[in-house]
């Protein structure tokens, strides 16, 4: 044979050898894939795998391990790709610790202390008084009646005067006068015995004393179109008498209201209890009555 023929035969030969020896192989039962033991689950609450202790808050756990499998060919299993890490968790702010409240405040809002109430303030007036006597004069007069159970009917008239040096307090002089007659039992006994009472027929009464405010108010009446303003009082007076000829000492005290009509104009009422001493049948006598009085009047 010649040389070149053996060569090409040997050539022919080989490849009909490895021919045969890959079909062998593609024969041969593929190798079994390598059974996964299952791998519990764990809760979703407990966030632990398999193996591994829980992580600590704040920490990234580690990336999961991939299982290599055999491939069917027999191949080399390729790598598994490595994860890309997690983002790193940015902190949270914590909400800044609010101050612990003072025992003071606390304590207040706990309603033990309390805080104290304003007080009012005395210079500022609700309403200025609606009319003004200090250092002003008051001019009246009016009627009044005379009662001491003497016999006589007394009625009367007076005139007066009051200054106030001061809004609370006056000086006052006032002077009476009365127009007395017997009254009916008087003169039933004067037609039929001819007597007449030893008592004399009031005539003058003038007193000079001080009269004081004890306060001031006003009243809203319907129908009047405004307040009342008016003043409680109290007075006393000391003086003389002179009745039918006989003259003494006289005083009187009681109570009064003043009711403004206008700052300027009012009305006043006054109840007195009046004690003289005067003669009769030759001897001193001290004598009780009542004099009460309606007068009106202006400011000066």
């Amino acid at each position: 044979m010649r040389p070149r023929s053996t060569i090409a035969f040997a050539f022919a030969l080989t490849a009909a050898l490895a021919g045969r020896i890959a079909v062998a192989a593609d024969a041969a039962p593929a190798t079994a894939p390598i059974a996964k033991a299952p791998v519990p689950k764990a809760p979703a609450s407990a966030n632990v795998s398999a193996g591994t202790a829980p992580a600590p808050a704040g920490v990234n756990p580690p990336p999961p391990v991939a299982i290599a499998q055999a491939s069917p060919t027999g191949a080399p299993p390729a790598a598994a790709a490595a994860p890309r890490p997690a983002p790193a968790a940015k902190p949270v702010a914590s909400p800044p610790a609010s101050p612990a409240p003072s025992v003071a405040t606390s304590q207040r809002q706990a309603g033990v202390l309390r805080e104290p109430a304003p007080r009012p303030t005395t210079d500022v007036r609700v309403q200025a008084r609606f009319a003004v006597k200090a250092k002003s004069a008051e001019l009246f007069g009016g009627a009044e009646y005379l009662s001491r159970g003497d016999f006589y009917n007394s009625p009367g008239a007076r005139i007066g005067v009051t200054f106030y040096p001061l809004e609370s307090f006056g000086l006052e002089l006032q002077v009476s006068h009365f127009w007395s007659s017997l009254n009916a039992e008087a003169e039933r006994i004067k037609d039929s015995l001819g007597a007449l009472p030893d008592s004399h027929a009031p005539g003058w009464l003038m007193l000079v004393g001080g009269r004081y405010s004890i306060g001031y108010g006003k009243l809203l009446v319907g129908g009047l179109g405004g307040a009342i303003h008016f003043e409680p009082q109290a007075f006393v007076h000391a003086g003389m008498h002179a009745h039918d000829g006989d003259a003494g000492p006289s005083v009187d005290g009681g109570l009064g209201l003043l009711v403004f009509l206008t700052p300027k104009a009012f009305a006043r009422f006054d109840a007195a209890i009046v004690f003289e001493r005067e003669d009769r049948s030759g001897k001193p006598v001290s004598v009780w009555g009542t004099l009460p009085s309606l007068s009106i009047g202006g400011t000066l």
